[in-house]
């Protein structure tokens, strides 16, 4: 069994151990070519990186990414030296202040009465780096804003003097039929919210019969995600095309052979969009003796979650990027990053669906909102909605949002950050996520005067702001 010297020896790049769940890890071979950068490795060289990677990381991660012969053994339990991020408050910032001893006010899941409501709990209940990640947009967060008001910007055409009984919001999803026209986006690092994860989303997403799309970047295992299912459960799996192909195109084997029915590609992610609010978390603004090492790009090995994000293959264009997955799997596939008419009708003419979505403002400034690219679609390729099923994502608050989108001819509406702020209750919370969502799309379509999903349609809506908007 190691000793405690035995671990702090072995704190640089030329000789790094590293401490994940009581085992000593050398990763001086792989601190390169960690898809997450070298800067987050080093950190905790010669420390114990538990409590950063569990929620970050499903649990097969190590055994997928290294071999047998980089596990040294046990350490012994003085060994484990915490991180600064483990340690008490106390420890770190010398004698508590009085207020410290008070304990936090945690926000009510019975105070929660709409989906807003979800993100102001996590500012209370989430750790603030955890929120801090959640939370991020890109560079000014402009976009994040804009997916919000871009919604409120569509106006409705009510018709009255209809006769109303039962709403029904069932719908079909690429070709599998669902209770809600609306689901769980792909969202990974559940961990950070609740300790169970994802796998609270699987079983709240089965008790209401809705969808969840779950993401390849979830902080449980595919396999674990896939056992939470209920025996009558559809799921679809998200794929993010790693720099290692090989691992991910054993990911979409599994993925079939564990029975999820569709894919997702996304494909505006290339580079890390820069979430200053996530990058700036526990960064100090003045120096200090015990300041981090630089790295040769300029960054510490400070900074928030974004910036270990790992890297994905950059260089698909659209036919070895369909010829690719098609080589794996024939069922439905949807392309998540769609954010022109353009590319909306590629994906006609190559048979995928389009999944309109800016990666929720995370990506880049700038980069046009949903129901922008909807209403683009509608002007200069409209048979895109006949050929192809429309999915839509970013800054849906409210059910009037979901409404919205299928009347300008979205087959689905997936929600995300909802969701992850909603599991910081666990599986309670994601159950109250879902039953808001549903009652909200309810009344929406019964004020609108229609009862089913599929007679909804562009004459009980008014674009005329963006219209307006093109003129100027």
């Amino acid at each position: 069994m190691l000793s405690e010297s035995d671990v702090r020896k072995h704190a640089s790049r030329e000789s790094c151990w590293v401490i994940i769940r009581g085992s000593v890890y050398d990763l001086t071979s792989f601190v390169d070519d960690h898809p997450g950068g070298a800067a987050v490795i080093l950190k905790y060289a010669g420390k114990d990186a538990t409590a950063a990677f569990e929620p970050l990381h499903p649990g097969n991660t190590l055994e997928v990414h290294l071999e047998p012969k980089h596990n040294l053994g046990p350490v012994a339990p003085s060994a484990i030296k915490q991180s600064p991020e483990q340690q008490p408050s106390e420890a770190r910032n010398g004698a508590p202040k009085a207020v410290a001893l008070q304990t936090p006010k945690k926000f009510k899941l019975s105070a929660v009465i709409n989906l807003g409501d979800f993100e102001r709990a996590a500012s209370y209940n989430l750790d603030p780096k955890a929120f801090a990640f959640y939370r991020a947009g890109a560079d000014d967060e402009k976009t994040l804003d804009w997916n919000r008001r871009s919604w409120q910007a569509v106006r409705f055409r009510p018709r009255v003097l209809r006769p109303i009984g039962k709403v029904d919001l069932s719908t079909s999803i690429m070709g599998i039929k669902f209770s809600s026209p609306f689901f769980i986006s792909p969202a990974g690092a559940g961990k950070l919210a609740h300790p169970e994860g994802e796998i609270l989303m699987t079983k709240a997403a089965a008790k209401h019969k809705v969808l969840h799309w779950v993401c390849n970047m979830a902080s449980c295992t595919q396999l674990e995600m896939a056992e939470a299912r209920a025996p009558d459960q559809t799921t679809f799996w998200q794929i993010y095309a790693m720099t290692n192909l090989a691992i991910t195109e054993k990911e979409i084997k599994q993925a079939v052979e564990r029975g999820y029915k569709g894919f997702a590609l996304t494909v505006d992610a290339i580079r890390a969009g820069k979430r200053e609010r996530d990058l700036r978390f526990g960064v100090e603004e003045f120096e200090s003796p015990e300041d981090p090492e630089t790295t040769a790009d300029g960054n510490t090995h400070g900074g928030g979650i974004s910036a270990t994000r790992a890297p994905v293959w950059s260089a698909f264009d659209w036919p070895s990027a369909i010829a690719w997955i098609r080589s794996f799997t024939d069922l439905p596939i949807a392309i998540k990053g769609i954010q022109c008419w353009e590319d909306a009708a590629l994906c006609m003419q190559f048979g995928v669906h389009p999944w309109l979505s800016n990666h929720g403002g995370r990506q880049l400034e700038g980069a046009p909102s949903a129901v922008e690219t909807l209403i683009e679609i509608r002007q200069h390729c409209p048979s895109v909605f006949q050929k192809c099923e429309v999915i839509v994502d970013g800054g849906i608050m409210r059910g009037t949002d979901v409404v919205k989108a299928l009347a300008l001819g979205a087959k689905a509406v997936g929600l995300g950050r909802t969701f992850l702020y909603a599991l910081s209750f666990g599986e309670a919370g994601v159950n109250r996520a879902i039953n808001i969502l549903q009652q909200e799309v309810e009344t929406a379509m019964a004020l609108l005067g229609v009862e089913k999903v599929e007679d909804l349609g562009p004459e009980y809506v008014d674009i005329s702001a963006f219209e307006l908007r093109a003129r100027l």
